[in-house]
């Protein structure tokens, strides 16, 4: 017999996404508490859409077939557990059983060089997902990467939040990271207008911050040597740009990114 992981999906979450959201939808229109710039009515269409896929348990199960099969040759690096289809359904899914430690456990169990190798194939999972296959499962949370020690290798878990991007998209995206990873700041700006995170009509504060966001996201990718993402505090650098961001933004990201920079 094979040991088996079942997901039930608790009864009505599905129904309620819509009149949940449209609560949220009423609630800034009438209160008025979200800034202009974050375009929370995209925000809102966005989450729709996603979360209602998420709650597709037969689509989940293609994704995660679909991966067992992309991943197939990394089997010592990554381990996708196959779905049992005879055992599923739209609200119920079942794979095999994998074990391991959750993955934001090995920070405080594991050698530096145990934790180092981890990264290692996390970066170049991520890395293949959207450039190489150009399909992600991009729900970052802990509890869907375990660490299975014996085999050295990343347990891959949850594929609900799996999305396809196209290639137009990935290839810009591609020419905007290298562009940041060179410091190109007017590179930066060309392909930032041609994927739609500026019209170019905004304020000069506001491309400014956008291009000092760019440059930092870059900043992993500009040598070959190690980068400590602690010290570098990407995100705080990041961070102190979002005032500029929440007042000054034009249009909302594009539809790719909501699912991609999480």
């Amino acid at each position: 017999r094979t040991p088996v992981a079942v997901k039930v999906q608790f009864p009505g979450v599905a129904q309620s996404i819509d009149s949940d959201l449209a609560n949220l939808r009423r609630l800034a229109a009438v209160t008025g508490i979200f800034p202009r710039g974050l375009h929370i009515d995209r925000i809102i269409e966005v989450m729709k859409d996603e979360l209602s896929e998420e709650c597709d348990y037969e689509g989940e199960a293609r994704h995660q077939t679909r991966f067992r099969e992309l991943l197939g040759d990394e089997t010592n690096s990554f381990f996708v557990p196959a779905v049992i289809p005879e055992a599923s359904t739209a609200r119920v899914l079942t794979t095999e059983l994998a074990r391991g430690i959750p993955i934001d456990k090995v920070a405080t169990t594991m050698s530096q060089e145990v934790r180092n190798g981890i990264g290692r194939k996390l970066l170049r999972l991520c890395l293949r997902e959207l450039f190489e296959f150009r399909y992600m499962q991009t729900d970052p949370n802990f509890s869907n990467y375990l660490y299975d020690g014996k085999l050295d290798r990343i347990v891959l878990l949850d594929f609900g939040a799996t999305r396809a991007y196209g290639r137009e998209f990935v290839d810009d995206y591609m020419e905007l990271v290298w562009a940041a990873s060179q410091s190109d700041r007017t590179a930066i700006l060309e392909h930032s207008i041609k994927l739609g995170f500026l019209t170019g009509s905004e304020s000069q504060e506001m491309i400014n911050a956008h291009i000092e966001a760019g440059l930092e996201v870059g900043r992993p990718f500009q040598h070959s040597r190690p980068f400590d993402f602690r010290a570098s505090r990407i995100n705080n650098q990041i961070g102190k740009h979002g005032d500029t961001f929440m007042k000054d933004r034009l249009v909302p990201p594009p539809r790719e990114v909501y699912s991609l920079h999480r």
